[in-house]
């Protein structure tokens, strides 16, 4: 498999554009000779009660106003960008209200090979809000690039996040055009009774196969928390890139983002493909 389609996404609002992401996507697209389709979503700010009052009303028309520029001008960016690095590329604005702009996200996410995406700001920001729906809606895999990620699309050294599992599993078919390229792929598994060996054993050999240059970490599970375990690890070796499989389960008939999911999606100082 090949990546041939690449989805940036981009939530438009008063942060700073994150504009090494930008550069990230079209890096990305350049390397694989893929085309990058670009969405720049600038969601629309409304408080119904706010637009009785005329002065209020003029200051959320003029933040949507201010939003949709900004939006036409990462997109322009792109175009330029792109253009000069040989890559093909188109981009489109949308300016919904936030329940349309994870529609339209997610249905532009669902005919392409990869989505990019800036890491959000947070817990309760809009960001959040459009990566979740994309990582558990679009059916696609998504590679999270955090804002103040400088190096760009390096594979000098790839981290899996194994654990046998079946999400795991799709998220190394998803990535496997980036490990057969990387300079070395590392299985890490966080552990409590089995070996690293025993568990991630069985994908190296796969991966060995597919001409990657595969060693097996065994990471021993500290204070019952799979994720900081994790987190601990990537921390100290500074990879250039994260492998893993997103869990969530339904409650409420929300999504609840399983523990380390949640904290990657947050805390990783590193690019992160999910899939789910």
């Amino acid at each position: 498999m090949a990546y041939k389609t690449i989805q940036l996404l981009v939530n438009v609002n008063e942060d700073a554009t994150p504009n090494a992401v930008v550069e990230f996507a079209i890096e990305f697209a350049r390397r694989e000779g893929a085309h990058l389709s670009a969405l720049e979503i600038a969601q629309l700010v409304d408080f119904p009660i706010g637009r009785l009052l005329p002065l209020a009303d003029a200051i959320i028309d003029q933040i949507n106003d201010e939003r949709l520029a900004k939006a036409k001008g990462i997109g322009d960016h792109v175009e330029v960008s792109a253009r000069l690095a040989g890559v093909t590329a188109d981009w489109s604005v949308a300016q919904l209200a936030p329940d349309a702009a994870r529609k339209a996200a997610i249905a532009a996410s669902r005919v392409c090979d990869l989505v990019i995406a800036p890491k959000s700001k947070g817990f309760f920001s809009s960001e959040e809000g459009l990566i979740e729906a994309v990582l558990f809606g679009a059916g696609r895999p998504v590679l999270i690039v955090p804002p103040e990620w400088e190096a760009g699309p390096l594979l000098d050294h790839v981290v899996i996040a194994w654990d046998g599992g079946a999400r795991a599993a799709r998220a190394v078919g998803d990535a496997m055009p980036l490990l057969e390229k990387a300079g070395r792929v590392e299985v890490v598994c966080v552990t409590e009774d089995q070996t690293g060996e025993a568990l991630g054993g069985e994908l190296a050999r796969h991966l060995s196969r597919h001409d990657a240059k595969v060693s097996v970490t065994d990471l021993p599970l500290r204070n019952a928390d799979a994720g900081r375990t994790l987190m601990d690890h990537l921390c100290a070796m500074r990879p250039s890139l994260l492998v893993m499989g997103a869990f969530a389960h339904a409650a409420l008939l929300q999504h609840v983002i399983g523990g380390t999911t949640s904290l990657m999606l947050t805390d990783a100082k590193v690019p992160v493909l999910y899939s789910y």
